[in-house]
């Protein structure tokens, strides 16, 4: 005796009896109470097949497509050098990124949101003047690329654009040099969003050395601080200089003008009287 393993299915007894419809019963579409159809616009047209029902024209409607951003937007942005010079200042110290006779330094941009202009356009801000301000254009799957994109873009734009380090070494140490800065965008934020009035400091640049060349890498804080000229009806500009620290309450300000920003407490004696007096009195 022989068994089959196929399931014979008696499609005269009524539809309603099985869990499943045979499309083509012509009751199934007219029974449209579990299978409703969509309501088409009117204006859709109608054909006849060869069992002759009608067949709906999708033809008008346009395919659904897959990418996430329009074929047509362009989310390249641009890096370039902008330089930087300090003058009347001692360059020992945080100040030392000012010096441009022994040392080279690089203040890297990093933008975390969406700007008003078309194209984001990121800076590398020097003291070497020996590099080009042309812009070059970089490309990004995204309109606003993150923090390690940026970085790794603008030490791509460093590295073409110097000429003392060979690429082996390039090769080497980008990995390294990428994540010191990221770092130092955690450690700037984290001092800066500190509330209290401690006066410890958190530099934002680390030091580099290939032979007898000397690099400081950073991220760029601008100093911010309110520069007029006294006199003259030109209107008040802000100063762009790199900072090399930031404390805590976001205080921070380049070599030039930090104490200018934020002045030293003054400090109170008790005179002959028992009266509290400035310290320097």
């Amino acid at each position: 005796m022989t068994s089959s393993n196929s399931i014979v299915i008696d499609w005269s007894s009524s539809s309603s009896t099985h869990s499943f419809i045979r499309i083509d019963d012509p009751s199934f579409s007219q029974n449209n109470s579990l299978y409703p159809t969509p309501d088409f616009d009117s204006h859709t047209s109608l054909n006849n097949n060869n069992d002759g029902y009608p067949i709906k024209d999708f033809s008008h409607i346009s395919s659904i497509s897959l990418t996430t951003t329009p074929p047509n937007v362009d989310n390249s942005f641009l890096i370039s050098f902008k330089k930087f010079h300090v003058t009347r200042i001692h360059k020992a110290g945080y100040n030392k990124i000012y010096e441009f006779r022994r040392s080279k330094s690089f203040f890297f941009e990093i933008v975390d949101h969406h700007l008003d202009t078309n194209q984001l356009h990121l800076r590398i801000h020097t003291n070497d003047y020996l590099m080009s301000t042309t812009p070059i254009k970089y490309h990004s799957t995204s309109a606003l690329p993150n923090a390690k994109y940026q970085i790794s873009k603008g030490l791509q734009h460093f590295f073409s654009s110097q000429k003392v380090i060979p690429r082996r070494i390039q090769k080497k140490y980008f990995d390294m040099i990428r994540q010191k800065l990221l770092d130092r965008i955690t450690f700037i934020k984290s001092r800066e969003s500190k509330i209290n009035n401690k006066n410890t400091t958190t530099k934002t640049f680390f030091n580099f050395s290939y032979k007898r060349y000397r690099f400081y890498f950073g991220i760029f804080i601008p100093c911010d601080h309110k520069i007029e000229a006294k006199g003259l009806s030109i209107p008040p500009r802000f100063c762009e200089v790199p900072c090399p620290i930031v404390m805590s309450d976001n205080r921070h300000g380049c070599g030039l003008h930090f104490f200018y920003k934020y002045p030293a407490a003054i400090a109170f004696v008790r005179n002959e009287h028992g009266d509290l007096i400035p310290k320097n009195q």
